[in-house]
């Protein structure tokens, strides 16, 4: 449930945009940074997270977050001026970055074996439930109420801390330490990420200049993982073929999950869709989000994450290219089946990567591993719903879905190849 909140960060504030717009007097572009501020903290944010949870446990660095995300957000709810709702949404994001790697972690550090894969898949589940929900919730409190109830959600995350507070784990790492430089290089690669999706929201300028950033961090913090083995960044992720394909199916899985959102309401309702009639369109797929678990978590049991990721992103790739179908004939039952699809596969597909991942690198450094994760996920997201909402109105929202089935099927065809063993790790 936390996880899917977080999620609510960018599903729900997005339709409430063009009322925030009207009522702050903002073009629709600086009404957009109220959204991009939030996604890049939330990945600025995941991989420095997921260290930290080494370092201190996973209960004090995750209530910590929720505290800092929480109190961002009512208080973002308060302003009235763009500036200052984008430092309270900024900070609502690095707030928000703690959740869902340290959720992750936490789901990890407390069931194992076959309990493991169901608990992941119930987590993934109620995620991706929450998740598909954001348009309707956000349509359901901005025509009454108008854009601050929606920038307020957050604090509903304060009636599950009781609940969840004497179960998160207070382990802490033996020998784990900060890796600053490799923090920076990671934290660097991040913002340069998402700056060179946010053209249409920051400027042609800031797109180049982020993709510079991104091109000098991330080949850096590579780099060091040979000369620091237990940094930020694990050498022994690096080594796992089937991890780094891991981290490509985080991407392909989020892009494609976040894209058909931005599309699949957005194309409705510009032929005519009310609010109320799309949130119908996505009911059935929030649905299956409750009772998915029971089909994933089998099904990763029998398939394992490596045949789980595969049949995953082939489900992915298409329920996308049904979406396409839908979109251009705007057919409400294609799309329903395509969002079905998308809930059944996403399910299946994050289990099983947080599970390979995971037991890729020592449990010493399992966070930051999940971290990256969490960040390659965040990312594909951004990648999905820039790529989706730059080129909807240029190409068409088929076309744009058609590209956007590229990456899973690119994961797909990833793991399609057989896996090389992982190159032993030298150091003890």
């Amino acid at each position: 449930m936390l996880f899917g909140i977080t999620g609510l960060g960018s599903a729900a504030v997005a339709v409430a945009l063009p009322t925030l717009a009207a009522d702050l007097d903002l073009t629709a572009g600086r009404a957009a940074l109220v959204v991009s501020c939030y996604s890049l903290a939330l990945a600025v944010g995941s991989a420095v997270c997921g260290r930290v949870s080494d370092l201190l446990g996973i209960r004090l660095p995750l209530l910590v977050g929720v505290g800092v995300m929480v109190t961002a957000a009512c208080a973002g709810a308060l302003v009235d001026s763009l500036p200052a709702l984008v430092a309270t949404r900024t900070l609502q994001g690095l707030g928000a970055s703690a959740v869902p790697a340290l959720t992750l972690a936490a789901v990890q550090a407390l069931f194992a074996g076959d309990a493991r894969a169901r608990a992941l898949a119930t987590y993934a589940g109620v995620g991706g439930t929450v998740n598909a929900l954001g348009p309707v919730i956000g349509s359901a409190l901005v025509d009454p109420f108008g854009w601050r109830p929606v920038v307020a959600i957050p604090l509903v995350t304060l009636a599950f801390v009781p609940v969840v507070w004497r179960h998160l784990p207070t382990d802490r790492q033996p020998g784990a330490t900060l890796d600053p430089a490799g923090v920076l290089l990671v934290g660097a690669a991040a913002i340069g990420a998402v700056m060179s999706l946010q053209a249409a929201t920051l400027g042609p300028a800031v797109a180049v200049g982020g993709g510079v950033l991104l091109l000098v961090a991330a080949p850096a913090a590579v780099l060091r993982a040979r000369r620091v083995p237990f940094g930020v960044v694990p050498q022994a992720l690096l080594r796992s073929s089937a991890a780094r394909r891991s981290l490509l199916t985080a991407a392909s899985l989020s892009s494609a999950w976040f894209g058909m959102l931005v599309a699949v309401p957005t194309s409705l309702a510009a032929r005519g869709w009310t609010g109320v009639q799309v949130g119908l369109i996505l009911l059935p797929a929030a649905a299956l989000g409750v009772v998915a678990p029971r089909i994933t978590g089998p099904a990763l049991l029998r398939l394992g994450p490596v045949r789980g990721q595969l049949v995953a992103t082939t489900g992915v790739t298409t329920a996308v290219l049904v979406a396409t179908v839908g979109t251009a004939l705007a057919q409400p039952v294609v799309l329903v089946v395509a969002t079905l699809a998308l809930m059944l596969s996403f399910g299946l597909g994050q289990p099983a990567m947080t599970a390979l991942v995971a037991d890729s690198v020592p449990t010493r450094i399992r966070g930051s591993a999940l971290g990256l994760l969490t960040l390659c996920f965040l990312l594909g997201g951004s990648l999905g719903a820039a790529a989706v909402g730059g080129l909807g109105d240029v190409i068409g929202w088929p076309r744009s879905l058609l590209l956007l089935a590229l990456l899973p099927a690119l994961g797909a065809l990833a793991f399609a190849r057989p896996l090389r063993p992982a190159v032993p790790d030298p150091t003890p």
